[in-house]
């Protein structure tokens, strides 16, 4: 067996009947060049000749060499770990969001440690140390309806230096990075469809606003307002768990004068109230439309399929790693971004144009 122990980059390959330890000088010496040569092309530096490079990848393919990534990351000071805090993962919102980070992660060589904060954000500055304490790279947070509830966390992490990226609208948000969507653009896209097809008394169940100038449910209502369209206050219901939404539906049709229309906050909220829609007899879309906000998977496998605002989810997520990964690669403090996706709407079949009806006010 071969023990030299020249660099710290060392691997095990196997010969025909030993164990052969494989180091950064031994693919130098073989080709006659210098290690720092052979460090930089396995990097994959545009300092080296591509040629040369490509001579050195292959004869550190053909002797099984690989990183001893170990010794790599104590040298860097790099654990490779990126921490990712999300509210919580019953919505079916979070886990889509999460397996599209880790594949991002992955894809760069991080591994991904994820923590709660819980769905009221009681554990949000726990997470935070948590993380810190275990040396991740940077930190990923994910804001709930709250806000950012760890503020001065947050500030006191990036002040020494833990490059911190958020995705969320943030009032009076701290000297940090954040990726949001505008929902509040996909909230007067669902407007503009329904008064398009011609529904002016219309519900929506959803949850209290909370996301500012991005809020859906203010993009929503201004949406009609620019149409000169007034949603009646007995029309709006405010839930805040899945329990409520059976009894808020219940009292949407049995009012005097129903919804043609009804505006779920979120697809999951749509699926409930498609449910309790169907339980009590109300066709949809005939008798009932139906939008709901995110284009989950469960959106296009309801039948009919849910109309929904979506196609934000993939660029969120990739503008969410991306930042921060600029952020651990380049260190220096700069001025900090703030990236907004703008979700389209997806029309599907639970919309269509209302019933006649004798009165069409509101």
């Amino acid at each position: 067996m071969h023990t030299c122990a020249k660099s710290s980059n060392i691997c095990l390959h196997t010969c025909a009947n030993s164990l052969v330890m494989i180091t950064l000088e031994d693919i130098a010496e073989q080709l006659g060049v210098s290690h720092s040569t052979v460090s930089r092309a396995l990097a994959g530096s545009s300092l080296v000749n591509k040629d040369t490079a490509e001579r050195i990848r292959a004869v550190a393919r053909e002797q099984g060499y690989q990183v001893n990534q170990l010794a790599r990351n104590l040298k860097t000071q790099s654990t490779k770990t990126i921490g990712l805090i999300v509210p919580e993962v019953s919505n079916p919102f979070f886990p889509r969001l999460i397996q599209g980070i880790a594949d991002k992660l992955k894809f760069n060589e991080y591994s991904l440690q994820l923590q709660l904060s819980g769905a009221t954000q009681a554990d949000e500055e726990q997470a935070l140390l948590a993380l810190a304490s275990n040396r991740v790279d940077g930190i990923l947070l994910v804001t709930g309806e709250r806000g950012l509830v760890a503020s001065d966390r947050i500030a006191s992490l990036t002040s020494s230096g833990v490059p911190i990226v958020l995705m969320g609208w943030v009032e009076n948000s701290p000297n940090v990075d954040i990726v949001t969507g505008d929902d509040c653009a996909g909230g007067r896209a669902i407007a503009e469809h329904l008064a398009n097809l011609g529904h002016q008394r219309i519900a929506m169940i959803a949850k209290p606003p909370h996301r500012g100038e991005f809020d859906r449910v203010n993009g929503f209502m201004a949406g009609f307002a620019d149409r000169g369209i007034q949603l009646s206050g007995d029309m709006i219901e405010y839930v805040q768990e899945s329990s409520e939404i059976d009894a808020a539906v219940r009292r949407l049709i049995s009012n005097d004068v129903p919804p043609t229309a009804i505006f779920a906050y979120q697809d999951s909220i749509a699926l409930e109230v498609y449910r309790c829609l169907a339980k009590q007899g109300v066709s949809i879309p005939a008798e009932m439309s139906l939008v709901g906000f995110d284009d989950l998977d469960l959106a296009s496998v309801m039948e009919p399929g849910l109309t929904t605002v979506g196609g934000h989810i993939e660029p969120l997520t990739s503008e969410f790693v991306d930042l921060l990964l600029k952020r651990i690669k380049q260190p220096e403090r700069s001025q900090p971004e703030t990236i907004v996706i703008t979700p389209e709407l997806i029309v599907r079949g639970t919309t269509s144009a209302p019933l006649p009806t004798p009165d069409q006010t509101i």
